[in-house]
């Protein structure tokens, strides 16, 4: 018997050992990873890592990840108000059970539950089940586990991020700025003991009720921090008088559209740490209301703003649409800012860059800008005016269409798409060929976003002697994708800089004049075609502003014009921003070359002449083809040749003298332009001589001439014209080898065109001829 009594007992130690060994094992085996599983808020923190906008959970929930640690004072009232053993015990605290256990036994009822900080996470992480003894030995065996995984300091932070805070609110983080409307850190002492026993009955922040209660458990824990010599009696005291919020602050609503947008992209990521100026945000929301209301009263509902700091390319401000109001047609909810639109003039200074790199021109010298035409296409300037022929600089500072689109034929519309490619425009979707002469003049589609990144971009190639890699913008710590180098040098990029500083506009003058005394800017505005969308960028040295206006159902108004809808933002913005420079000249990037003052190009015999600065590597080899060298007679100013010479009085003479298509015009702004003297009668001129006397300008070689009908039913007219150096001049006109009458001074017929290919002849009075092949279409 004793034997047997020994068996059992050896055995019973053995299953009571193995039982103890299994238990010690399962203390140790893996906790479930993540422990908590919940979809997050999504966070959009400042560059200080205040709270700028944030969006509820997929469950409805206000859940934020911990972006901030704990502070000192809500780990200590939350260790005092529920577990003051915590930091000793092993997550099960015995002391707490038996006195739970007595409590209980006295009452009759269950009024404590003698559960620690670490059985009250586990119980979090077991989905807070309903209370039973199997399912409490459960959250003792996880508590344990719990304690022996992880650190003190991590049992605190899990519980404080997933403990009920009342309502839909979990987690400290979540409620700090519910509650008291500021970041985990900045709370004090009353509101971060109101936190630590607000878990302990979440139900009681209902700011209708259970008030008198809530007061009454925070005021008994800062009663214990005093006692504990925790607080000072005045730092007590003035707890004390801290009242109880009586509602929920109202969240951040600062650049929403960007928190969305990122959400989109990053759907893995519940915060975004941004590098956003949270007090020039404000500033700029006060002055986008203004703006909103007075371009809502015009029909022009919609706007955005985008403000980068130029040296990181991190956004400073971020205003993805702001409606005139809530109202859905006004689609209040789209991140227009990162939305293809129409160009409008944006992309015209990337061309004047590239073409100044290229050797194609000088800042001095001259484009044409007459009626022009490329098969059907017709470009016009916005004033409908022709200036016979402008320099490329002028052209661009007065955002004139002729001179852009010659320009863009000059230098390739397929160059010039492949590098905006690689300037990081990312929403041309089509061929190049698609879209041609009319990509700088609204054919492509831009966004905000692109925009004011490429402008960015310019300004810091301008002020890096080596070439920048070109890079989009920064939203904080996003990793940036790869990208090409600067197409243009930082020569080009500094003098396209220069001449858009000297940007004057009809409907601008008085904003200039006022903005004379602040910071240089180069700026630019843009408008689509029909009016739908308004532009304007402007950048210094340190920041660029992007503002586009418009309507986002892409309906157009009269006004809206970058100039009247657009620029008045920008000026608004640019003047709160103190401390605005401008980027040096390069000089090592640039050297002076030696033009014809009239128009620009290489000298020729003795023009006049003038020092320009263009690009250091680039080579511009265009010698003038206006300067025109002839013999005059020194008594009557009149033409003849050495051979009429008789008396000795003929000299040479240069001459400035444009084609008369661009002299008809040019003219007219410059009435010191003086076309070449008329010659002698006594001595017959060579008839070579006389080949640039008079030209065509409509239509154009190979136009493509559509002809519509009146509101009568008849056919419309085309209207041919012609250009001459002198006023005096007879031309005789023949259409189809048809001979249709002479003109004098005012060269133009009017005349009614079959569909199909013609051909137009002038001649003039010394027989010269010039004919253009085109053709009709209905």
């Amino acid at each position: 018997m004793l034997r047997l009594s020994r068996l059992i007992n050896k055995r019973w130690l053995i299953v009571v050992a193995t039982l103890v060994a299994v238990f010690g094992l399962s203390l140790g085996w893996p906790l479930p990873q993540p422990l908590f599983n919940q979809p997050l808020s999504r966070l959009l923190l400042d560059q200080n890592g205040q709270l700028l906008s944030a969006r509820i959970a997929t469950d409805q929930q206000w859940r934020f990840q911990s972006v901030s640690p704990l502070p000192e004072a809500y780990t200590t009232s939350l260790i005092q108000f529920e577990d003051k053993r915590f930091m000793s015990h092993p997550g099960v605290d015995p002391l707490a059970i038996i006195r739970a256990f007595y409590l209980n036994l006295k009452s009759g009822r269950i009024v404590s539950g003698g559960s620690t900080i670490t059985m009250q996470l586990a119980r979090m992480v077991d989905g807070n089940r309903a209370r039973t003894w199997w399912q409490k030995l459960q959250e003792l065996h996880l508590a344990l586990r719990l304690e022996m995984q992880l650190s003190k300091q991590q049992i605190l932070s899990l519980y404080a991020a997933n403990a009920p805070m009342g309502g839909n609110t979990v987690g400290i983080e979540a409620a700090a700025w519910r509650y008291f409307g500021r970041r985990l850190t900045e709370l004090s002492w009353a509101e971060s003991a109101l936190l630590a026993v607000l878990p302990n009955s979440p139900s009681a922040m209902h700011l209708a009720r259970s008030r008198e209660q809530l007061r009454h458990k925070r005021d008994f824990l800062l009663h214990k921090l005093w006692q504990k010599g925790i607080l000072s009696e005045q730092d007590y005291r003035l707890s004390l008088l801290e009242p109880i919020p009586d509602k929920p602050q109202p969240w951040p609503a600062l650049a929403g559209h960007l928190l969305d947008r990122l959400s989109q992209e990053f759907p893995g990521q519940a915060v975004f740490h941004t590098e956003i100026d949270r007090r020039l945000t404000q500033k700029i929301e006060f002055i986008l209301q203004q703006h909103s209301q007075r371009l809502g009263a015009l029909g022009i509902n919609n706007l955005a703003l985008i403000v980068v700091d130029n040296a990181t390319l991190q956004v400073k401000a971020y205003f993805g649409n702001t409606p005139f109001s809530q109202r859905p047609e006004f689609a209040p909810y789209v991140d227009i800012a990162s939305q293809p639109r129409s160009s409008g003039s944006t992309l015209k200074p990337f061309l004047y860059a590239s073409m100044l790199d290229s050797g194609d021109i000088t800042p001095r010298m001259l484009v044409p800008d007459i009626p022009t035409a490329y098969g059907s296409y017709q470009p016009t300037n916005y004033d409908e005016s022709y200036r016979g022929a402008v320099s490329a600089r002028s052209a661009l500072t007065a955002s004139l269409n002729i001179p852009s689109v010659r320009m863009l034929d000059q230098y390739s519309y397929q160059a010039f798409y492949d590098q905006l490619k690689q300037m990081g425009f990312s929403h041309l979707f089509r061929t190049p060929e698609e879209y041609g002469l009319s990509l700088i003049l609204g054919g492509a589609e831009v966004s905000l976003v692109d925009l004011t990144a490429a402008y960015a971009n310019l300004s810091r190639q301008a002020q890096r002697a080596k070439p920048i890699v070109q890079l989009p913008l920064r939203y904080g710590e996003a990793a940036l994708p790869e990208a090409g180098r600067s197409p243009i040098s930082q020569g080009a990029a500094w003098l396209t800089l220069d001449a858009l500083s000297d940007v004057t506009r009809p409907g601008l003058h008085s904003m200039h004049r006022l903005f004379a005394g602040s910071a240089k800017v180069a700026w630019k505005t843009g408008t689509s075609y029909g009016l739908r969308d308004g532009w304007a960028i402007g950048t210094t040295r340190d920041i660029t502003v992007g503002v586009w206006t418009g309507n986002a159902n892409g309906e157009g108004r009269q006004l809206l014009t970058g100039t009247r809808a657009a620029a008045p933002i920008l000026f608004d913005t640019l003047k709160i921003m103190p401390g605005l420079s401008w980027p040096q000249t390069p000089d090592a990037a640039l050297k002076p070359i030696q033009v014809c003052r009239d128009n620009g190009y290489l000298p020729k015999f003795d023009c006049s002449r003038q020092s320009v600065l263009i690009p250091a590597g680039a080579r511009f080899e265009k010698i003038s083809p206006h300067h025109v060298q002839v013999t005059v007679d020194r008594k009557t100013g009149l033409r003849t040749s050495r051979e009429c010479d008789q008396t000795g009085s003929v000299v040479s003479k240069t001459f400035f003298q444009l084609p008369p298509s661009q002299a008809f015009y040019y003219r007219i702004a410059h009435p010191g332009y003086t076309p070449l003297p008329g010659f002698n009668s006594a001595c017959s001129p060579d008839r070579r001589m006389l080949g640039g006397n008079f030209e065509i300008t409509y239509p154009a070689p190979g136009q493509v001439i559509s002809v519509p009908r009146y509101l009568n039913g008849l056919q419309g007219e085309v209207v041919l014209r012609a250009s001459t150096n002198r006023e005096s001049a007879r031309l005789f006109w023949h259409l189809d080898k048809h001979y249709l009458g002479e003109t004098r001074t005012f060269h133009e017929f009017s005349v009614a065109l079959d569909e199909g290919p013609h051909q137009l002849r002038l001649v003039d009075e010394q027989g010269v001829w010039q004919q253009v092949r085109f053709s009709v279409v209905r």
